[in-house]
């Protein structure tokens, strides 16, 4: 029974583990900048909880999965924000020019 208890606990490490490997790898494309950015917050919450779950000396996985949650989603919001802002730039020129 002491196993199935530890599955379970690893259960949200390796959640966190994959949305935040995701989170990264999809930062960088600019119109998924979003999707990152809710698989970097989820992969947060799992990993926390992992770690919560996780035996002594066992939350090597949920810990990467945190720092790697945290660095996607904080590069996806910067990435989300830039390419919002580039878009109503463009907006904003192709509307001026219109009237001159």
């Amino acid at each position: 029974m002491e196993n199935n208890t530890q599955n379970n606990s690893n259960v949200g490490s390796v959640v966190g583990l994959v949305c935040g490997i995701i989170s990264i790898v999809a930062c960088w494309i600019p119109w998924f900048n979003l999707v990152a950015l809710i698989l970097g917050i989820v992969g947060i919450v799992f990993s926390v909880k992992g770690r919560k779950t996780a035996a002594a000396g066992k939350t090597g996985m949920a810990t990467a999965g945190l720092v790697l949650s945290i660095i996607g989603t904080v590069l996806s919001g910067i990435g989300f924000l830039s390419c919002t802002l580039c878009a109503v730039c463009v907006g904003t020129a192709a509307n001026a020019s219109y009237y001159y």
